[in-house]
């Protein structure tokens, strides 16, 4: 009879193990998915203008605030600050983010940098565009 109190106590200690960790692995996964896309969009807008403009920089801050980050923990690394680049080179964006992984308030076991990547190509022709870049 003990066994199987004993059984049922570590039964249930392991599906709730279970449970926590799954739930902070997806949790983890949809921050990520958000860091992608920003990034993705943030590189896209900089193939459309050849360069990060003062355009993609109000959509990020606007990003920062829609999801509550902390814009000093927030890592923006884009491949054309101040300046464009011309059609055809490759364009790149990168953000990361650091994810606590904790379970309530108090316990802060460690956190992962999350990253996200992304990738266009420019299509901005000299002349053509008159925006101004700057840098996030």
């Amino acid at each position: 009879m003990l066994e199987k109190v004993i059984a049922l106590i570590g039964g249930l200690f392991f599906l709730l193990g279970f449970a926590l960790t799954a739930g902070l692995f997806i949790a983890m996964i949809g921050q990520w998915y958000m860091l992608q896309s920003e990034a993705q969009f943030l590189a896209a807008s900089q193939g459309r203008y050849g360069g990060y403009t003062v355009e993609a920089d109000a959509q990020l801050r606007q990003f920062v605030q829609e999801h509550n980050l902390d814009r000093s923990k927030l890592k923006v690394i884009v491949s054309a600050p101040n300046a464009p680049k011309p059609w055809g080179q490759a364009v790149t964006a990168e953000i990361t983010y650091p994810f606590d992984f904790k379970v309530g308030s108090f316990i802060k076991p460690f956190t992962v940098s999350l990253t996200g990547k992304g990738e266009a190509v420019s299509m901005y022709i000299p002349g053509t565009l008159n925006v101004v870049y700057t840098s996030p």
